[in-house]
């Protein structure tokens, strides 16, 4: 089934996240609206650091890495100059 229309609500990393995604995925454009901006709590202060080893000995491993190697392809994806991406 194809959306010709999707808004989503909430600006943080979830709704970010599902745009992105649809966009990518199924070529659908979407309208992201958030009272208060994009990204403008937890998600967007949280500009941290990832290293993809440092969980390897527990549960989270895999899904780390997983994590630190989406984060290089989406900035790939977006431009690493226009987000601002550097791998460290």
């Amino acid at each position: 089934m194809l959306y010709q229309k999707i808004v989503i609500a909430g600006g943080g990393i979830i709704g970010n996240s599902i745009a992105y995604y649809l966009a990518k995925e199924h070529q659908t454009k979407c309208t992201i609206i958030d009272c208060a901006g994009i990204a403008p709590a937890a998600s967007g202060k949280a500009g941290g650091f990832l290293a993809r080893d440092w969980s390897d000995s527990n549960l989270l491993g895999e899904l780390q890495r997983h994590s630190f190697d989406l984060h290089a392809e989406i900035a790939s994806d977006l431009g690493e100059d226009e987000v601002d991406y550097r791998r460290l």
